[in-house]
């Protein structure tokens, strides 16, 4: 069973939680997070991590209002991403082996970059979509500069990952500082595969990103999943037709 963890935690994962249903063109930045981390080829059993104070309005303003199903729980994490993801994997129901790990700040994922992350992961112990570093770097020695061996294979990681979910407890477990899960999944050995990712899907961490983000939708639009308040959708009028209260004429 293939599973998902979105995480918003306090420190680790992008704009903080509140800052997160803002809305970006009428949809909260969350809820396109949200919808950019779900594969179209499978279901999930989702799980949303938030601050205990958040759950309750995420419910109704998020997941209800979007229809967003694919969350199952919303639970309350911890302030950092280690910790958020900890409470995630708990949240997650015992046939999970596969997970997808989410943050709810990355909404420039294009449609259908998780699907590929997924395939990838299957024959790994994790995936994780790169693109190349292509700025200038250098590593620091105290005050001065040195070069940086194998520059040309140097990748930007981006999101969503893909991990079994034995392997992200494994890597949880050995670290208890606040280091990303796939650096340390790197350090332990642990098999990550790559994917190619997408050059406009960035973390989004404060007011600049956002307005960026407007760039890069108006620019895109056609490349990201369809997020849409429900009670502003047109009436299904099969449904209304099945419903048992509304008024019927029978002709005589």
């Amino acid at each position: 069973m293939l599973g998902l963890i979105v995480v918003c935690a306090d420190k680790g994962s992008g704009l903080e939680p509140h800052a997160l249903l803002d809305p970006l063109l009428g949809a909260p930045l969350l809820a396109r997070g949200i919808a950019a981390g779900l594969p179209a080829d499978s279901g999930v059993a989702g799980v949303l991590v938030v601050p205990a104070d958040l759950a309750d309005r995420v419910r109704a303003d998020v997941i209800e209002r979007f229809g967003l199903d694919e969350i199952d729980r919303v639970v309350a994490g911890g302030p950092d991403r280690r910790a958020a993801l900890l409470a995630g994997l708990q949240a997650l129901p015992s046939d999970v082996e596969l997970v997808i790990v989410q943050e709810g700040a990355r909404a420039l994922a294009p449609a259908g970059l998780v699907d590929r992350v997924v395939a990838a992961a299957r024959s790994a112990d994790a995936a994780v979509p790169t693109v190349d570093a292509i700025d200038v770097v250098a590593a620091g020695d105290g005050d001065t500069l040195v070069a940086v061996e194998q520059r040309s294979r140097l990748r930007v990681l981006q999101g969503p990952s893909v991990w079994k979910v034995a392997a992200l407890k494994a890597v949880l477990a050995s670290s208890s500082d606040d280091a990303p899960e796939t650096d340390v999944a790197v350090r332990d050995g642990v098999r990550v595969a790559v994917v190619p990712g997408d050059d406009d899907n960035r973390l989004l961490r404060d007011s600049a990103d956002v307005s960026r983000a407007l760039e890069v939708f108006a620019r895109r639009a056609a490349d990201y999943v369809f997020v849409y308040p429900q009670d502003l959708l047109p009436d299904d009028p099969l449904q209304k037709a099945l419903d048992p209260t509304e008024d019927r004429v029978v002709d005589s």
